[in-house]
């Protein structure tokens, strides 16, 4: 492996969390048999110090985030190096001598608990069957991502150098956990997934095969944030009632979802269609005014 890539995520503390599955409606929104919801933002994906330090969990964050607001909102926010150096350090506290890696759901935690160094909370996530192919469209068409955990060999790090599709090679060691954003699959071909998944690290574009999928994912997950709220794949994917009630089983609080903008009361309504009334009415009463003016005028 080269010496300027790094890796850095720790093996799963595999605690309980929300699942996927239960929260599905079963409706998938419209997807094609392809699609890449990385490439749609044009390139532009940064090291953010994975190059030098095993923040690759944080930079995952940084990846979604940006992905996120750029396909949901008017603005993206792509938080910088020093945005993921603070969120590295809340498992590293002794950064830069402490360089040990983050543990994937302990940041999820955090980031619903406490808020990313963006300022934004996530407002809950959810643990994705990596192994149900059905289940990981489901995702990709709903969140456009999957934030994945996965196992890298030798051979992995060859074909990454080679710009080609990471496949499974049994003989090759592992030699790293790292964590990456999954956000597409390419063009249809044998397996369940239908095809080479898109995914992103060390600010390059790239794939893995299913074999690898079957084979080298351990962990896969999805953030619920703000900006998913009101979406419609969101709203048509996600069962909001199911996800209030396993919120409230497992955590014993209730799902901060921001309260949605109350209609206007009745009293204001008709204040409202008053003041209309009253604009017309006197418009109308001007014009007739000018209309009996320009009459007298004429000797009419």
């Amino acid at each position: 492996m080269p010496a300027a890539l790094k890796f850095g995520r720790r093996s799963p503390k595999r605690a309980p969390a929300l699942r996927l599955g239960p929260l599905l409606t079963g409706v998938v929104p419209a997807h094609p048999a392809a699609e890449d919801y990385l490439a749609a933002l044009g390139g532009g994906w940064q090291m953010l110090g994975n190059d030098q330090y095993g923040d690759c969990v944080a930079v995952t964050w940084a990846n979604v985030r940006r992905l996120v607001t750029s396909t949901l909102t008017a603005k993206s926010n792509y938080p910088g190096l020093d945005q993921v150096i603070a969120l590295y350090k809340t498992q590293n506290p002794g950064f830069p001598a402490q360089d040990d890696g983050m543990d994937i759901q302990t940041v999820l935690e955090y980031l619903a608990k406490t808020g990313g160094p963006d300022g934004v909370k996530a407002v809950a996530f959810a643990q994705v069957d990596h192994a149900n192919p059905d289940e990981v469209k489901a995702a990709l068409a709903i969140f456009g991502y999957v934030w994945t955990g996965v196992n890298v060999t030798q051979a992995n790090m060859d074909e990454f150098n080679a710009r080609q599709p990471w496949d499974r090679n049994a003989a090759s060691q592992v030699i790293g956990g790292h964590s990456i954003i999954t956000g597409g699959y390419g063009q249809p071909g044998p397996g369940p997934l239908g095809g080479n998944e898109r995914f992103i690290t060390w600010a390059q574009e790239t794939s893995f095969t299913d074999a690898f999928w079957a084979n080298q994912v351990e962990e896969a997950w999805v953030c619920i944030w703000p900006e998913h709220l009101g979406q419609k794949e969101f709203l048509a994917g996600i069962n909001l009632t199911q996800l209030a009630a396993d919120y409230q089983a497992l955590t014993g609080h209730t799902l901060p979802i921001p309260p949605t903008p109350a209609p206007p009361a009745p009293a204001d309504q008709l204040k409202e269609l008053a003041a209309l009334i009253r604009k017309v009415v006197t418009s109308q009463q001007q014009g007739w005014q000018q209309v009996l003016q320009w009459l007298n005028s004429h000797g009419l």
